[in-house]
């Protein structure tokens, strides 16, 4: 096992880690609580020996930091006390602790600890594996979905990946329907994919990585499969949906299920629904501050715009626009950190489907020449009408 050892006394801490790794742990050795729980966060072991007393952090506090965590399994905590009264045991069960060993430690009660510790550990593992997959199909359970939807979610959000959930539904749904159709589906899904079971009769495929076009491939792909593995006179529908900026793990799962319902309306197939990113994304880059705002506050009063983000200057612009990866990209002509004709460049190599729309307050034939040579569809003079604005991005957008 891997045993964080927490004490601040160094010959009391060296006695210790020999002890252990005579009896074959691997050992990470931390000299106070402070440090202690830093290893800890950093390292999540399985075992944590811990000294009582020590300045700062006490093993009492280290074992209660320990406890208000939550996932990444079960750290079995042993607390080491030279005062090994009623009062200090109390209060370190209390705080969380499985057992408190008396100073200076007895090598026999160190082994017999590890061996109960273990077992724990173990037994925690396994329960915990049961509950993340399914026990008829072998796909992943609820629980595990909503773990990797909230970090995939933390994934979109920070880094502008995008990805599509699809929601597969039986109709009817029999036991061995079921079973039929997670086997097929196990088989079919590409490397990268993940499937779960959602409902009595429902399933939920996650492609990372995938936009509406390609996902839709996918649904189909898998609805074959499906409809193939289904008993005789079971009715296959699929809904898809695809993630925004800042998704929420509820509101995809919503948006998928109601996609699914209407796709089983219409007597089956595959149906996808816009989710949380249903209209054309774009994101604004002007280093003047009271011009960005102005025409983001335009976009934004459109149901089928969607702004991704905004920047002020040219690095910025390419950073953000290769996180979000956005489908239009409004580039002030002249901007800080090598201006928008240089941003473009950058931005449509990484995204070489993005479309530029370049904005300047110098609509001179010589800027516009400039932007479209850097890959730029369209020209936005600034001061120019709402209407015309909005014209014009249509008009790229359909590019």
């Amino acid at each position: 096992m891997n045993i964080l050892i927490v004490d601040d006394e160094p010959g009391s801490r060296l006695m210790v880690s020999s002890a252990v790794r005579r009896l074959g742990h691997e050992v990470v050795e931390a000299e106070d609580g402070s440090d202690g729980w830093q290893r800890f966060q950093a390292g999540r072991p399985e075992v944590v020996i811990t000294d009582w007393a020590m300045p700062g952090i006490d093993g009492t506090e280290l074992t209660r930091r320990i406890r208000s965590l939550e996932g990444g399994g079960y750290t079995y905590i042993m607390v080491l006390s030279a005062r090994a009264d009623e009062h200090a045991q109390r209060d370190a069960v209390r705080a969380g602790a499985d057992d408190v060993l008396a100073k200076p430690l007895d090598p026999a009660e160190l082994e017999r600890g590890l061996i109960a510790a273990e077992r724990l550990v173990t037994m925690h593992r396994r329960m915990t594996s049961d509950l993340r997959r399914d026990p008829v199909t072998g796909a992943g359970s609820r629980v595990r979905l909503d773990e990797d939807l909230a970090a995939l979610c933390a994934r979109v959000t920070r880094y502008g990946h995008t990805y599509c959930v699809a929601m597969i539904g039986l109709v009817p749904g029999s036991d061995d329907g079921v079973r039929r159709v997670g086997a097929a589906l196990t088989e079919e899904i590409r490397s990268g994919d993940v499937l779960y079971r959602y409902g009595p009769a429902q399933f939920v495929v996650l492609l990372p990585e995938q936009g509406l076009e390609t996902a839709n491939l996918a649904a189909n792909r898998l609805r074959t499969a499906s409809e193939r593995a289904a008993p005789a006179g079971t009715a296959i529908s699929v809904g898809i949906v695809t993630t925004g900026t800042e998704p929420e793990p509820a509101a995809l799962l919503a948006a998928a299920e109601a996609t699914l319902t209407q796709a089983a309306t219409q007597a089956g197939g595959v149906l996808h629904g816009g989710g949380a990113s249903a209209g054309v994304r774009l994101l604004v880059a002007d280093d003047d501050p009271v011009s960005r705002l102005m025409l983001s506050a335009i976009l934004k009063r459109q149901p089928d715009f969607e702004v991704v983000g905004e920047a002020d200057d040219a690095k910025s612009a390419v950073e953000l626009a290769l996180r979000r990866r956005p489908d239009i990209v409004l580039l002030d002509v002249n901007m800080p950190g090598g201006g928008g004709a240089r941003a473009a460049v950058e931005i449509r190599e990484g995204l070489p489907d993005v479309k530029i729309v370049a904005i300047s307050a110098d609509d001179s034939q010589g800027s516009q020449y400039d932007m479209m040579r850097a890959g730029a569809v369209g020209f936005i003079a600034k001061g120019s009408p709402d209407d015309e604005i909005l014209r014009v991005i249509r008009s790229s957008a359909r590019w």
